[in-house]
């Protein structure tokens, strides 16, 4: 007899796969930008897991942000970034952060360098080159895959170079992630960030949207922890609908500073906020209002903490960094 059964779908309330990929020129924020997204993503006490393929360059933000970092050294073979991936997701790892992911693709050991190691093997002539390609693009193939199977986020934090590109008889220059030119259609989201203004969203670029998200991410905006609350609230799947324009930064912060009026009340009123109208949806969004709130809860907690004890510690500590009590839900 088989073992095989279904189930409603309603009834699975674990997260969806969540796969963002995010990518920019030099001194464009990616790095920053990815772990603030990773940040909201994992919630406050969340735990982020970093995989810098980079030499150490994420450890520049480890006063901004609280991490675990491998460095990823080379060979860059797909098959390791895949494994990576695993061992976060084993290790409890709330989201994962590649910085940068274009060295699978450019790095050494990678899918072009094992190509070329390929093609000379093989004895560098032209009739040769196309099977010098099937080994390194199948592990890429494979690779890409196992993400797939992974439970936890993944943020893909990836350089971007320009390029010539001939419009009609024009050519003009565009800027493209360095990677596999099809990996950004493989993952939930994906987008540029502006090469003049660190961290804003471009999305007169290349990007994947569809959907919801499409309200999530908007054009200019700057990428914040907000952002990652809403997908994670998404991949639980307590975000429906299409949120409209208005569910922005603003709106976060407008929702923030009627939290915070509880908070600074006590733990009672801050309670009986987070059970009532912290349930309620965001003006303009059907996200709730405890979603956007969710990354800035460490602030939330400080201001309950004066409100209960005036002259404990937390009244003159402007980085208290306790959490409320209970589960950080949406």
């Amino acid at each position: 007899m088989s073992n095989i059964s279904f189930r409603p779908a309603d009834s699975f309330t674990e997260r969806h796969g969540l796969f963002v990929a995010l990518a920019g020129g030099t001194n464009s924020g990616k790095t920053y930008s990815a772990l603030r997204l990773a940040r909201g993503i994992a919630g406050p006490s969340g735990k982020i897991a970093v995989a810098d393929t980079e030499g150490g360059r994420t450890l520049h933000l480890k006063k901004d942000f609280r991490f675990d970092v491998m460095m990823f050294d080379p060979p860059h073979r797909p098959e390791r970034y895949a494994e990576a991936a695993r061992a976060a997701e084993d290790a409890g790892y709330d989201v994962l952060v590649i910085d940068s992911f274009s060295m699978e693709w450019v790095g050494l050991g990678g899918v072009l360098d094992w190509q070329a190691e390929e093609f000379e093997r093989m004895g560098s002539r032209e009739a040769v080159k196309l099977a010098s390609w099937i080994k390194p693009k199948m592990a890429h193939k494979s690779m890409v895959y196992s993400f797939l199977q992974r439970r936890m986020p993944i943020v893909f934090s990836m350089r971007a170079e320009e390029k010539a590109a001939k419009v009609g008889s024009n050519v003009k220059s565009e800027w493209a992630p360095i990677c596999n030119k099809a990996f950004p259609f493989e993952v939930t989201v994906s987008f540029m960030l502006k090469q003049d203004r660190q961290g804003m969203i471009d999305l007169s670029l290349p990007h994947k949207m569809e959907g919801i998200h499409r309200g999530m991410f908007r054009d200019g905006d700057q990428l914040s922890e907000e952002h990652g609350a809403q997908l994670a609230a998404w991949a639980r799947g307590e975000i429906h609908g299409q949120p409209s324009a208005g569910a922005g930064p603003d709106v976060a912060a407008q929702v923030f500073e009627e939290a915070a009026a509880a908070a600074r009340q006590g733990k009672d009123a801050f309670t009986a906020w987070w059970n009532g109208p912290g349930k309620e949806s965001a003006p303009g969004t059907e996200t709730s209002k405890r979603v956007l709130v969710n990354p800035r809860r460490p602030e939330l907690q400080a201001m309950v903490e004066v409100a209960e004890n005036p002259t404990g510690p937390a009244a003159n500590d402007d980085d208290f960094p306790g959490t409320l009590p209970g589960r950080a839900e949406g």
